[in-house]
């Protein structure tokens, strides 16, 4: 992991310390479980191309600098414990990589950077074979392998700065909808998307919703991403990188108001190196009052 530039941006960016999470830009990773380099079976393999929206697996998209995790889960009853949950893709559940390797990778890579901070936005959870998820099991494997690492919700007003002074372990934010099993301060409320409304979405009609949703984003200082991903009819998920690099770079004024920019492929991109540079100004700003 030391050939990654990225790694440890919010460390570097030493006046982010003076903004609250909700504060904070992240850079986030659409539908973070399905990369190319999972091993997918192989009649699968002919329809990658509208499924995977990422690179590498989550130890390589958190070494690349993201740092907000689109997450859809579904629970598989033909499994017990952590090994039935699994992230997905699209309405025939395109299954991806597995909530363990989420949990391990976060571990790891907080191990070695502990002023990183990570929202986890579970963005929708499922059965599979009409069959109910499983929230009580969920919340039994969250509180049992993750609890430690995750901030209370009540914390929420603390800038980072002082969330790492108020523990030592506590850098991620696990936010879902609502559920009677969910029964803890543990769990943030579920994240606000932005999106087009539309499964085929070409760069232009991208770039005119993101105009609209930023002419009136919603209130600052709350955690809500931004959809910024493009697919096509007969291509699927497009690489607009160089689109997002312009939309989003230091200059335009659309990036500052934004909270989590939710794309694909985004590991790695001058998108993070843009984001660490705005949170940075925005910290120095803050903390001059």
């Amino acid at each position: 992991m030391n050939n990654y530039p990225y790694k440890n941006w919010m460390t570097t960016a030493s006046a982010i310390d003076a903004l609250t999470l909700g504060e904070v830009l992240w850079p986030g990773a659409h539908n973070a479980g399905l990369d190319y380099d999972f091993s997918y079976p192989a009649y699968l393999q002919p329809a990658k191309n509208w499924f995977v929206c990422q690179d590498g697996p989550f130890i390589q998209q958190l070494s690349e600098g993201v740092r907000a995790f689109d997450l859809r889960l579904h629970s598989d009853e033909h499994w017990l414990g952590i090994k039935k949950f699994h992230t997905f893709h699209g309405l025939k559940l395109f299954r991806g990589r597995s909530l363990s390797e989420l949990i391990k990778s976060l571990e790891v890579f907080l191990d070695e950077h502990p002023g990183e901070f990570v929202v986890l936005d579970i963005h929708e959870l499922k059965g599979v074979d009409n069959k109910p998820f499983d929230y009580q099991g969920f919340h039994q494997v969250i509180m049992n392998h993750l609890a430690p690492r995750l901030i209370p919700r009540s914390n929420s007003h603390l800038t980072l700065g002082q969330l790492k002074q108020a523990d030592s372990l506590q850098r991620v934010v696990l936010a879902s909808e609502w559920h009677p099993d969910f029964n803890s301060p543990l769990y943030w409320p579920n994240i606000r998307h932005e999106w087009s409304g539309s499964d085929i979405t070409s760069p232009e009609q991208l770039k005119q919703h993101i105009t609209k949703t930023l002419a009136n984003p919603p209130r600052s200082g709350t955690l809500w991403s931004l959809s910024a991903t493009s697919y096509g009819e007969l291509a699927g998920v497009k690489r607009i990188t160089n689109e997002l690099n312009q939309w989003f770079g230091p200059d335009s004024g659309w990036a500052p108001k934004c909270s989590i920019i939710n794309a694909d492929f985004i590991g790695g991109t001058p998108l993070i190196e843009y984001c660490q540079q705005i949170n940075h100004a925005k910290g120095l700003r803050k903390a001059r009052g």
